[in-house]
């Protein structure tokens, strides 16, 4: 394969790893809303400022999993200097 074939995969699984970490924070969101909307008396601002419901960045295996190979593929895409 080509270079910008290996930049390319590269990049396209960084934006991979990117939008399952974007699409997991938006569900967990939703899913706490839908548990404190139903729970009387809670507070309005209590949901956005606890953010440790979403845990650490590397808790998902497939988030880091494509952040790195993405990493290695961008690298290995580049040409070495002769």
């Amino acid at each position: 394969m080509e270079n910008k074939t290996y930049m390319r995969l590269g990049a396209l699984f960084m934006i991979t790893a990117a939008a399952i970490y974007t699409l997991e924070r938006c569900v967990k969101v939703i899913a706490y809303a839908t548990i404190y909307a139903n729970e009387p008396g809670a507070e309005a601002g209590r949901l956005m400022n606890d953010f440790s419901m979403f845990g650490s960045f590397f808790t998902n295996f497939f988030v880091w999993f494509f952040l790195l190979v993405g990493f290695v593929l961008l690298a290995f895409g580049f040409p070495a200097r002769r």
